[in-house]
């Protein structure tokens, strides 16, 4: 027996060979086990051997399919022997282990099934979901749980991918594991993966002050949609739009994203005429904003320590979206969208960028635009994926919307932290650069985060 060994047994006061008439200092484990042993065995004719006993000690320090063999040699008074062979097999009870490794960015995990019938199969899915999917075996008795990739074309016609619904291993979730056979579960496990990542100040509930200094190094404090110490969002805003008197009351206050005043822990983005003729579009990004001369550069893209890889962002929202009555003279377009229809966006973008991408618009022509919805890169680095959520219509109650994420790049590898690898932009007018769209137009926005 490969689970009843001679060291097992000792443990017990056995051996692999039991001398029932002389047993010596085995006659009370024997008996222990209801084994007749001396003078109940010497001398008769007909004795009964149960091992009932002693079978089920195998399924309790074994759970190998595996077969075991009692033999028993008679010799009678005349001696002459006979030997008979009892081969008890054991079907050993299907188990899983979960092997703690889950990559939250590959969106893979392993689990090792002991047992799998022929004709069995792994099967994984998330806790109290419908359909199980069948997971790989990849080597001995692990299996892995891994995504499918899915490929479609973008309204740009460029490739994109996805991971196929009820694949892969994501953050912020429970999984249920079983080995099953003929759709019964013979055993089954749970686990649960990390919580994943947070969006700093997502809830717009932490506002402040940054000092913008004039050309003159005058000090001007310009709102700032981040709680102190934190450096991921701006806005366009700038020193025509958000100015004090010399005993720091407001002149003008009007910047381009504020919190909102009657809902306290929102940002509302609102389009505001600079010096009264030029229009600039109600805005919010995670980058860094510069303003120098007649012109503002808005320098997209943050550092971000991805620990998960999500499959959409969600975001609350409110918008105002009129038609077009302003259009930029620098827009080679401008007069085809004079009095139609405007369009306010958020947009998210996971990038692998070694600088920020900037976009410079003003009172000069504006240049590096982009649309992470129609190219693959900037000159900065790769677009890897983005989500884009485009409103046409005035929404006066908070609509919750999920913009889910297409990559570019199918299995993209996670960004370094050093990189600029996260770029959210919300803004109540697509053609904003050209400073073309509706003066009017307002976006209010909370509760950005990540859907796993």
């Amino acid at each position: 027996s490969p689970a009843l060994t001679a060291e097992m047994l000792a443990t017990v006061g056995l051996a692999t060979e039991l001398n029932l008439v002389n047993p010596g200092s085995m006659a009370e484990a024997l008996g222990a086990l209801g084994f007749p042993s001396g003078d109940a065995v010497s001398g008769k004719t007909a004795l009964t051997f149960d091992i009932s006993a002693l079978v089920p000690m195998i399924a309790q320090i074994y759970n190998e399919t595996s077969d075991h063999k009692f033999i028993l040699k008679v010799t009678d008074a005349k001696g002459k022997s006979t030997t008979k062979t009892l081969t008890c097999h054991l079907t050993g009870k299907a188990a899983l282990t979960y092997n703690n490794d889950a990559d939250l960015w590959a969106n893979t995990a392993t689990v090792t099934a002991a047992n799998v019938p022929e004709g069995g199969s792994v099967q994984y899915r998330v806790k109290g979901a419908a359909d199980w999917t069948d997971a790989v075996l990849v080597e001995g008795a692990k299996y892995s749980l891994a995504p499918v990739w899915t490929s479609a074309k973008n309204d740009a016609e460029l490739d994109i991918h996805s991971i196929q619904a009820g694949t892969g291993i994501f953050a912020a979730t429970t999984y249920e594991v079983r080995v099953a056979k003929d759709g019964e579960t013979l055993a089954s496990k749970e686990f649960a993966t990390a919580a994943g990542d947070k969006i700093p100040n997502g809830d717009m509930s932490g506002w402040s002050k940054r000092i913008w200094l004039d050309a003159s190094n005058g000090e001007y404090p310009i709102t700032y949609p981040n709680p102190e110490g934190v450096k991921l969002w701006d806005s366009g805003n700038n020193a025509f739009l958000e100015q004090y008197n010399e005993d720091g009351t407001p002149k003008l206050f009007t910047p381009l994203c504020r919190e909102d005043e009657t809902e306290a822990g929102t940002a509302i983005l609102s389009a505001q005429m600079v010096m009264g003729f030029v229009f600039a579009p109600g805005n919010m990004f995670t980058g860094d904003f510069n303003y120098t001369g007649l012109s503002g550069t808005v320098n997209f893209g943050k550092p971000y320590a991805w620990t998960a890889r999500p499959r959409a962002l969600k975001v609350r929202y409110k918008a105002q979206v009129g038609k077009i009555d302003k259009v930029g003279s620098n827009d080679p377009d401008g007069a085809s969208y004079k009095d139609k229809q405007d369009r306010a966006r958020i947009f998210v973008a996971v990038v692998d960028w070694t600088a920020q991408h900037g976009v410079t618009s003003g009172m000069t022509a504006p240049t590096g635009m982009w649309d992470p919805a129609t190219m693959t890169s900037v000159d900065e680095g790769a677009i890897l994926g983005y989500g884009d959520l485009v409103i046409t219509q005035t929404a006066a109650g908070w609509i919750e919307a999920t913009l889910p994420i297409d990559w570019y790049v199918e299995k993209a590898g996670k960004p370094a932290a050093d990189k600029f690898s996260l770029v959210i932009s919300c803004a109540t007018s697509v053609r904003g650069d050209y400073l073309t769209g509706c003066s009017t137009n307002t976006m209010q926005v909370d509760d950005f985060e990540w859907v796993y």
